[in-house]
């Protein structure tokens, strides 16, 4: 069969066949998922283009994300934290200061209102045995033990009696439990009741003694006006004036020291070194080949 005819059957087949041709099938666009909430205005609609809804979609998707990424501190199986630390000897190092602060006696009501918790039975026994405190058991009071009992200028001063030895008393172990320490020192000093030692960098007061008015002896004007005209000679001559007045000096003036030893300048003559024999119990075994 030649080409043509073949062509011409084919045509003739699709010729006979049914028309398959159909209207096409329009998809409508999705309806938006919000739309705006500015009002509109008579006669005119308003909505939500899908580029404004997707960044509107984003943006709470982000949010959302933020939301959830945030960790609540809140543990409520401790203790809420009141800024005295969550651990017993940080509450005890806060009570020890606040009673040092204070200087009189707390109850245990007055400790827990400061704590803002109450003091379980772990925390008493700390605070009962502690050593920088004391508790009062008919009482019930707790209060600072400091190095030494003074908060008053009465009793400085009869602490200062009661000494035995000019040893003094230093200013800083005053001050441990003492707040007005500082400013009582400075006024007993005024009245010339303590002697005060005083650094020199800022003037800050180191050590205190009582001032035992008793031995304040009144000094004639002739006798002041005697010794301020006595000279005393210059350091170096002061050997020579005392020998010349018959009195030992206590130390020996450079002056009148005399070389009595002369270094002997002969030079000495040294003996041959002889060898030490320590073979000696071979003496009749050995050959002299000398």
């Amino acid at each position: 069969m030649s080409l043509n005819a073949q062509l011409k059957s084919f045509k003739a087949g699709v010729t006979g066949q049914g028309n398959f041709a159909q209207a096409r099938r329009h998809v409508p666009s999705p309806a938006p998922t919000s739309q705006s909430s500015a009002p509109s205005t008579p006669g005119a609609s308003t909505t939500t283009t899908p580029s404004a809804s997707a960044a509107a979609a984003a943006a709470a998707a982000a949010a959302a994300k933020r939301k959830k990424a945030a960790k609540n501190n809140v543990v409520y199986s401790q203790p809420a934290d009141t800024g005295m630390g969550q651990y017993i000897m940080t509450q005890v190092l806060h009570l020890v200061e606040h009673l040092k602060a204070a200087e009189v006696p707390l109850t245990r009501a007055q400790l827990e209102e400061f704590l803002q918790k109450p003091l379980d039975n772990t925390m008493i026994q700390v605070l009962r045995s502690h050593d920088k405190l004391v508790f009062d058991a008919a009482a019930d009071t707790y209060a600072f033990k400091p190095l030494h009992n003074i908060r008053s200028a009465q009793q400085l001063l009869t602490h200062l009696q009661a000494g035995t030895t000019a040893q003094g008393l230093s200013v800083k172990e005053l001050k441990d439990g003492w707040a007005g320490a500082l400013q009582t020192i400075d006024e007993l000093e005024a009245s010339k009741d303590i002697l005060v030692t005083r650094t020199k960098k800022d003037g800050q007061a180191r050590m205190v003694w009582i001032n035992d008015k008793s031995l304040n002896v009144q000094i004639d004007d002739e006798f002041k006006n005697i010794w301020e005209k006595i000279v005393i000679p210059p350091a170096p001559e002061l050997p020579g004036e005392l020998e010349r007045a018959g009195l030992k000096p206590t130390s020996v003036d450079p002056a009148t020291i005399k070389n009595a030893m002369q270094k002997d300048t002969s030079k000495k003559t040294k003996k041959p070194r002889r060898g030490r024999i320590t073979n000696t119990h071979l003496a009749g075994m050995l050959r002299d080949y000398n």
